[in-house]
């Protein structure tokens, strides 16, 4: 039995893993978070599901859930793990988005899954921006700071070729994960604020993106809609999402090809400043 220890969001969680393909995986997506751990407030065990490659992912208190292959592995312990720090911290707001930085200042792509957002965010890593998250805008409405959350990027479409996946790019039945280590950019260490935020709809129709100016009405309804824990904050969240919206300048992102969306994007970032 190996253990993996990491802190996410300062919050200490320790997996004890029995299988090793299991424990690569989890050291590949995660290694930016490793690190010694007292006190673990999460703890996993991982096994082996019989002779094929199912798994069982079973956190204290929690009754065991079966993981069919790879790709059901780390969605579904991933999926746990984000809704356990959730629970440990309630003072961030949790949004569904990926998160960039330029110049210091972070950038919000909010969008459902199946969106763009994690293609537009590997295309941004090749223009000058530096990488916090694909997934996860963890916010302090206080500070206005957005805190990284900077596991493997994770596609679910093997992006245009002007933009190669790394060969250490790791490929499951469900998406392709390229660890940060193999990133076309930096890391982001610390929680930075949130200056910008773009709600992206691909639109394979047009030639061209297109950006426009978000009301601020709009665009907390539509923070509201991709909230993950809503509840623990006042009015049932929809306070903090009308405190992101008023304090970032918004924008909705209609995107198109990728080379171009992303120009777009950072002509538009940089002319806020």
């Amino acid at each position: 039995m190996n253990i993996i220890e990491l802190s996410v969001f300062a919050c200490d969680i320790r997996v004890e893993c029995l299988d090793r393909q299991a424990e690569s995986l989890l050291n590949s997506n995660y290694a930016w978070f490793k690190q010694p751990v007292e006190d673990a407030r999460i703890s996993y065990r991982i096994t082996r599901q019989g002779t094929g490659e199912g798994r069982l992912i079973a956190r204290d208190g929690a009754c065991p859930e079966l993981a069919r292959d790879d790709g059901d592995f780390l969605y579904m312990f991933e999926k746990d793990m984000t809704v356990e720090t959730q629970k440990l911290r309630p003072d961030l707001y949790f949004v569904h988005a990926a998160v960039l930085e330029l110049d210091g200042r972070a950038v919000a792509l909010v969008a459902p899954s199946g969106y763009g957002k994690s293609t537009t965010t590997w295309g941004l890593l090749h223009h000058g921006f530096k990488y916090l998250s694909d997934e996860l805008a963890p916010v302090h409405l206080t500070t206005m700071e957005v805190h990284p959350f900077p596991h493997a990027l994770c596609l679910k479409t093997v992006p245009p070729d002007e933009y190669p996946l790394p060969k250490e790019t790791i490929f499951t039945t469900r998406t392709a994960y390229v660890p940060t280590q193999f990133l076309p950019c930096k890391t982001t260490m610390g929680s930075i604020p949130l200056e910008a935020i773009f709600f992206v709809r691909f639109v394979g129709g047009i030639s061209e993106p297109v950006v426009n100016p978000m009301g601020k009405g709009e665009a907390a309804a539509r923070l509201f809609t991709n909230a993950l824990n809503p509840l623990a904050h006042s009015g049932e969240g929809l306070d903090g999402a009308i405190e992101i919206a008023s304090r970032t300048r918004c924008f909705e992102l209609l995107s198109s090809n990728l080379t171009p969306t992303c120009e777009l994007i950072k002509s538009t970032f940089l002319s806020i400043f």
